[in-house]
């Protein structure tokens, strides 16, 4: 017997001619175990519907059978799709840029949990009880500002930037215990609870409140599906469409017989013994609804009242003096710097502060990658913090040999890193030129892990420090 059901489909839209859209559906190992998956090949680019393939295909074969801990066998597949792209795109040019954003879910009802591995703007969310849950956060600008609170839905769904995504599945070699690349955990699976799948082709048409309506109906998964594709659809369908749905199955009610005890005429009340006794619930009943009534009222009153009172006491109390903040001045070990180059540099200098800026807050250091995608997205100045404020002895961002080659020269603009013990660390003889780059509370603006030679005398060299 099986413990959970599952359906999905995907659909081209009412915009798109081709579907790069794939998933995945399919009982897995046993009845309690099942594999379910959304893949998006990134528009725009020659290859994705090929990319989404062959996600589609390496998680699939990699699940086959099961290998140690779940999670981390989920996690492989998905490194194992990510490296099997890369490899593709090496050998044609015309998908050269292919790559793709998915999320992968293999729900067990024996242990009552869900694994999930997920990179991009596809989502999973959880229906229980008439709410739904969103159990992954979007890689992109957006989604950030969306799940931060920053941003409605309504006005994440008509955003320009929505579908510019962060991270990707494809694009670079990855290995398991890269930080940057995906997210991934548990949840726990109870009886009755959905699973939702899908792509951005959905969450761009339509709300979680309408998504919500539809899976709180006592229709069977393949309507359920087929009702969310076609909302989307009415709503403009200007995307690829993919939906999957998973239930875990609630347990069969027992019906248990009751037999009621024969009445005898001893214990049954005369007809007016019961008129009675009615009549006397009903007077009672009149009694107390005036009395509770009347308490409502006099608590209405005394509330009215209080706030009159206060509100008089407001007018009449003297004004209180207005707090000017003073002008903000940086800290005297901040640096601001634009032009050229720069390297560690301890001199403190005042600097202005930008108004117009976006906040990231890191709990570990980031490549320098990863940070400029989110650089480049904000398009204006980018505040980096610790997200811990007890926790902040690491470098903010990493220059590695995955971020530049020897010799390159990389632009560090609009940033401004703050409370850090160390802003950058440099880890390959590279020029850094900066514009808009400031930094607040960091001891360590630059620390050099590169020891100078005779090819690159200079690693970073002092140029034009606004002072």
């Amino acid at each position: 017997m099986k413990n959970i059901l599952i359906n999905g489909t995907t659909d081209p839209g009412k915009r798109r001619k081709e579907n790069q859209d794939a998933f995945i559906a399919r009982q897995l190992w046993n009845s309690d175990n099942a594999l379910v998956a959304v893949i998006d090949g990134v528009g725009g680019y020659t290859g994705g519907e090929k990319a989404a393939a062959i996600a589609k295909e390496s998680i699939a074969q990699y699940m086959e059978h099961p290998k140690g801990d779940t999670l981390t066998m989920l996690r492989e597949a998905l490194i194992y799709a990510n490296n099997r792209i890369v490899e593709e795109r090496k050998k044609d040019q015309l998908i050269s840029e292919m790559c793709c954003v998915l999320t992968a879910v293999v729900a067990d009802a024996a242990k009552q949990q869900v694994y999930y591995a997920h990179v991009g703007d596809t989502r999973l969310y959880r229906y229980r009880n008439g709410l739904l849950q969103k159990l992954t956060k979007d890689h992109s600008f957006v989604g950030i500002r969306e799940d931060a609170g920053e941003m409605t839905e309504q006005e994440a769904m008509s955003h320009p930037q929505r579908n510019q995504i962060l991270r990707e599945v494809g694009s670079t070699l990855h290995r398991l215990d890269d930080e940057d690349f995906m997210d991934y955990g548990s949840e726990a699976l109870l009886p009755g609870d959905q699973l939702l799948l899908c792509s951005d082709g959905l969450t761009d048409m339509i709300t979680s409140r309408q998504i919500t309506t539809i899976l709180g109906t006592t229709q069977a998964l393949p309507h359920k599906v087929n009702s969310l594709v076609a909302l989307a659809n009415e709503m403009g369908g200007n995307d690829n469409i993919t939906v999957v749905l998973l239930k875990r199955k609630a347990p069969a009610k027992k019906q248990v017989t009751v037999t009621a005890p024969a009445i005898q005429a001893h214990d049954a009340k005369p007809h007016s013994q019961a008129t009675q006794a009615a009549q006397e619930e009903t007077q009672s009943a009149e009694v107390i609804q005036p009395v509770r009534s009347t308490f409502r009222r006099n608590i209405y009153i005394a509330g009215i009242t209080v706030a009159v009172l206060a509100g008089m006491g407001w007018f009449m109390a003297p004004p209180r003096p207005i707090d000017v903040a003073p002008p903000r001045i940086l800290p005297i070990d901040s640096i601001k710097t634009a032009g050229a180059a720069v390297r560690v540099n301890n001199t403190a200098v005042p600097g202005p502060v930008e108004e117009k800026t976006d906040t990231l807050k890191i709990s570990t250091s980031k490549s320098w990658n990863y940070i400029r995608q989110y650089a480049d997205s904000v398009g204006r100045t980018l505040v980096i913090l610790p997200a811990d404020k007890n926790k902040t002895r690491f470098a903010a961002i990493t220059i590695n040999e995955r971020s530049a080659k020897p010799g390159d020269t990389i632009l560090l603009k609009n940033l401004r890193l703050a409370q850090f013990e160390t802003g950058f660390s440099v880890q390959v003889p590279v020029m850094l030129k900066t514009d808009n780059l400031s930094f607040e509370n960091i001891k360590y603006p630059f620390q050099n892990l590169v020891k100078a030679d005779s090819s690159h005398p200079s690693l970073l060299i002092m140029h034009n420090i606004k002072r």
